[in-house]
């Protein structure tokens, strides 16, 4: 299984600053998905995003290999396809999707998503009050689908029928806004 975390986004409602090269704890935003799922066993590690980022330095040095988004002004699905592309020429059995500013998904989430996907082998899904969400993993007859997707909701709508494994809060919080960072700083605090 291949692992794509999404870091290309344009972080247009976070305002003027880069949000995955914000402070959060002792790491960058952009770091904290990324170590989270670096200790566990896929076969392969993806960053979606810049070569270039703040981050890009401590995701090889996690085993990322990045790969450009030149496309991202046109949305996540644009880093989705070039995800599910990795995943196609590399052989990939399935593709977990992660976004990288998601700070609080654990380990256990992840694997509780991969042990519902050995047993379904369909689309699992992580969900939050109610909607599907990532992380995700996509099995490999899904990969062409993702190859075809549009705009900025990702693969949502290819959720719609998926295996969910909920999380609670603050498990599957991603950070939009600045509010949003003041929040999971808070958080981070009371949990770290």
């Amino acid at each position: 299984m291949l692992l794509a975390l999404l870091a290309a986004g344009q972080s247009s409602r976070f305002g003027d600053r880069d949000k995955l090269s914000a402070p959060l704890g002792d790491n960058m935003l952009g770091l904290h998905a990324a170590a989270t799922a670096a200790a566990l066993p896929f076969a392969g590690k993806l960053v979606i995003g810049s070569p270039a980022h703040d981050c890009a330095a401590h995701w090889r040095s996690l085993g990322y290999r990045i790969i450009a988004n030149e496309d991202a002004a046109q949305g996540q699905a644009s880093s989705v396809r070039l995800a599910a592309a990795q995943a196609i020429a590399s052989g990939a059995s399935a593709l977990c999707i992660l976004l990288a500013d998601m700070p609080f998904v654990t380990r256990d989430h992840i694997g509780r998503l991969t042990s519902a996907f050995e047993q379904s082998g369909s689309v699992v899904a992580s969900t939050r009050n109610g909607q599907a969400m990532p992380p995700a993993i996509f099995p490999v007859g899904a990969l062409a689908k993702l190859l075809t997707l549009e705009g900025d909701s990702g693969a949502r709508t290819l959720l719609a029928d998926a295996e969910l494994v909920p999380g609670r809060d603050p498990l599957l919080i991603d950070i939009d806004t600045q509010e949003d960072l003041a929040q999971a700083r808070l958080i981070h605090d009371r949990i770290r």
